[in-house]
């Protein structure tokens, strides 16, 4: 086994193996699962029953994660334990996505130290033992953003991106206001050939229409209306439509600001009341001692130098580190509009991570060239 091949096990190792400690020893009570986040562990069952869930509105939630839930139990039955162990794999392949992506596009001690840090960060793990989509959602995410850093400048790279992000979309359709964004980003930035590049847009776009088609004409024979994905897609293409049909769109959880707040929350040392749209106001308890230290020493360490890797990359035009801060930039301006909280943050931490380790690689970078410096001036 070579030397790479040895710290990609490595790495994958210590992501899953930790996964499936915390969940053997924190996870694996009953306690622990019984709770909203088993909404999706419901639907699957009834899936994997037999039910005719194609042709009634069994859920309003993106079908992926019941489906792929629906689908294991079909196979090898309902187990809780089955799912901790697939999503501690999905956070093991987050890992040495990590690390492939920082080693082949910004340096080896980036991709090293960022799969290090995703592997150990206390959040990720935790939600590895709920039957959420968080884990699933932050894998597709991570996996969409690999290819088209690594691969969107070729035509297979352009239909292997379309498929990523239709299964993404399929899992959590928030990222369906991102379509116009990678469209454009396969236009003009893919290539430098221009015709190559309205070709790479259009296999990505019409691929992902045709991918979207299935459920959408699912939906229509359910509802009547030609909804994409899921009911659940109405809410973020709503203001679009609000705004050419001349009615006023419907007020959004907590406000801008307060719902940015909550996203890059490190800390709650008190209780919070954040206001909800149509219902009544909803109070935010405080952390506890520990939550508050294990999130101020995993991730509050991390935004300084989250802010310098991304000034750095806008400063050096880094392609790389420019789409990994379009895609977080983007993921926070949808959930300031839509409901922010450090929950909803989860798909933007491993792209986070990459750019915290990045920003530390240009500081050492830069105090090594300043002592350089130093020294050769004092030489005689």
């Amino acid at each position: 086994m070579t030397p790479d091949r040895r710290t990609i096990l490595a790495l994958f190792s210590l992501a899953f193996g930790l996964r499936i400690l915390y969940a053997a020893i924190v996870g694996a009570s009953p306690d622990f699962v019984a709770t909203a986040y088993t909404y999706d562990f419901v639907i699957a069952n009834k899936i994997a029953a037999g039910a005719n869930w194609l042709s009634e509105p069994i859920s309003p939630r993106a079908p992926g994660y019941q489906l792929l839930l629906g689908g294991l139990f079909s196979l090898f039955g309902v187990h809780q334990w089955l799912v901790i162990i697939m999503q501690a794999f999905f956070g093991g392949v987050i890992a040495f996505l990590l690390y492939r992506l920082g080693e082949k596009s910004l340096a080896p001690s980036v991709g090293l130290f960022a799969a290090i840090w995703f592997s150990i960060y206390v959040q990720e793990i935790h939600f590895t033992s709920f039957m959420l989509r968080d884990v699933t959602v932050v894998m597709l995410a991570t996996f969409t953003c690999y290819l088209l850093i690594r691969y969107a400048h070729t035509i297979r790279g352009s239909l292997w991106t379309a498929l990523a992000y239709a299964v993404l979309v399929h899992f959590d359709p928030q990222f369906l206001l991102f379509l116009p964004v990678i469209t454009l980003y396969f236009l003009f930035y893919a290539t430098r050939r221009r015709l190559l590049g309205v070709q790479y847009a259009f296999l990505f776009f019409g691929t992902v229409i045709v991918l979207l088609a299935p459920w959408t004409i699912r939906n229509y024979r359910v509802y009547g209306d030609p909804i994409p994905v899921a009911l659940e897609a109405t809410q973020y293409y709503q203001p679009v439509r609000s705004a050419i049909t001349a009615n006023a769109p419907a007020d959004r959880e907590g406000g801008f600001w307060r719902n940015s707040l909550e996203y890059w929350r490190v800390m709650r040392l008190r209780d919070h009341t954040v206001g909800v749209a149509n219902g009544p106001d909803r109070v935010l308890p405080a952390w506890s001692f520990r939550h508050n230290a294990i999130s101020l020493v995993t991730y509050g360490v991390l935004l300084p130098f989250f802010l310098v890797g991304v000034w750095v990359s806008v400063r050096n035009r880094n392609r790389t580190t420019l789409v990994l801060s379009i895609a977080v930039a983007g993921m926070y301006l949808i959930r300031a509009f839509y409901g922010g909280s450090p929950h909803t943050r989860l798909p933007a931490e491993p792209l986070i991570i990459l750019l915290a380790f990045y920003g530390v690689t240009h500081l050492v970078r830069e105090y090594r060239n300043r002592r350089a410096r130093v020294d050769t001036g004092n030489s005689p």
